[in-house]
């Protein structure tokens, strides 16, 4: 790496209403590029005089990377690394400029599908209710908000949470992982300040939630909650911290320092299959099993076992982080993986899972390269490099 920096901590909070819906019904005609299967935006420069590319990867598993003649720059389409893609095309809540876009790469060129007003919610969440139905969650002038977008015409339905009420010395929603399972949406949450004079000092408040939420009304049915650890996963618009696995049950991973908690342990929990309520046979304490390490990701494998992207300990969210499997029906740690310190920043979505392996990006000291996990022999392979001043890789993604 030639620099260190921190490209993304937080968005601003934007208190906006919801401005207009364009009334264009045209469905989008933009062709993602062919020949590629997979992308990586990457980062140029300190924070924050930084500039953000989308560059295709031809390969996971050998030759380089470099942005000379390979990358679409996204500064002033795209705040940062905070972008959901899926099938090649890239959506994005601009706090900023109050638009919301879908985008695909094109001749070398980040090409505009379209763009929306949309200042309704600050993103923190997402998770996809069917292939064209995207929804998203965040807060807005003090209210949990969630926006339901049709992405092949880009028109939109938005609304408010029930959650539990902000409670005295808090002024915010901290919104966490969600997930769509069986016609409901589980959205982890709990509650922020924000009074910047008391960083780095905030104060916490000991309960994680997770809201139960009818997906034909989006009406919250329940809150659930426990009070042994706090920052239920989140925000992924940044990168994952849980999932669904084969057999239905759905698993999330905390991280309390992201929430200022530095007390309490990063641990995971189960919502079985059919049930609306956390397992109470299942608490796995990530910390305890790894010197108190965080876990701001989480990316299932297959086969019971999932890949956490831990953080060391400590106050600061961009320390080292690591790269560590667990079994996840018995919830302990499998391995800390023989990789290289992954240098300096929460916001990562590192991880490509296919055909039964990992892919994972590892933004070293000296020299960065997607290295190949399979965890059927436990062997790490280096593959493609990423060269010539590239500062920091932000995301790795499967196109198709």
């Amino acid at each position: 790496m030639n620099k260190l920096f921190h490209c993304t901590s937080k968005l601003l909070l934007v208190a906006l209403i919801l401005i207009s819906v364009s009334g264009c019904e045209k469905r989008d005609i933009g062709n993602v590029e062919e020949g590629t299967k997979y992308s990586a935006i990457l980062c140029v420069g300190s924070w924050p005089n930084t500039a953000y590319y989308i560059t295709s990867i031809p390969s996971l598993t050998s030759g380089t990377i470099s942005l000379k003649g390979n990358g679409a720059e996204m500064t002033g389409k795209v705040y940062a690394q905070d972008v959901v893609q899926k099938d090649g095309f890239y959506y994005h809540a601009n706090a900023n400029s109050g638009r919301l876009g879908k985008y695909h790469v094109e001749n070398g060129s980040l090409i505009i599908d379209k763009e929306i007003p949309f200042a309704w919610l600050n993103w923190s969440s997402y998770t996809w209710a069917d292939n064209n139905t995207l929804v998203i969650f965040g807060d807005g002038n003090g209210e949990a908000r969630y926006a339901v977008v049709k992405v092949d015409k880009m028109t939109i339905k938005t609304g408010t949470l029930d959650l539990e009420v902000i409670p005295s010395g808090f002024q915010t929603y901290n919104i966490g992982f969600a997930e769509y399972r069986d016609n409901k949406l589980f959205l982890g949450y709990g509650f922020g300040s924000n009074d910047w004079t008391q960083y780095p000092n905030m104060p916490v408040y000991q309960k994680s939630f997770v809201a139960v939420i009818d997906y034909s009304t989006m009406k919250v049915e329940k809150s659930l909650s426990d009070i042994r650890t706090t920052g239920p996963g989140g925000p992924n618009v940044y990168a994952p911290s849980s999932f669904v696995d084969e057999n239905n049950d759905l698993y999330f991973i905390t991280d309390p320092v992201n929430v200022y908690d530095y007390k309490s342990p990063a641990v995971m929990y189960r919502i079985k299959n059919g049930q609306t309520e956390i397992d109470p046979t299942y608490f796995f304490n990530f910390s305890a099993s790894t010197n108190n390490e965080m876990a701001p990701a989480m990316w299932y494998i297959g086969n019971g076992k999932a890949i956490v992207r831990s953080r060391i300990a400590g106050q600061s969210i961009d320390a080292d982080h690591y790269f560590t499997v667990i079994d996840v029906k018995n919830g302990s740690l499998i391995k800390k993986l023989d990789l290289p310190a992954d240098k300096g920043e929460r916001m990562v979505n590192g991880v490509i899972v296919e055909d039964g392996k990992a892919f994972i990006a590892v933004n070293a000291v000296d020299r960065d390269y997607i290295w190949e996990y399979d965890p059927a022999t436990e062997k790490l392979t280096k593959g493609v490099e990423f060269i010539g001043g590239i500062d920091y890789i932000l995301r790795i993604e499967k196109l198709k």
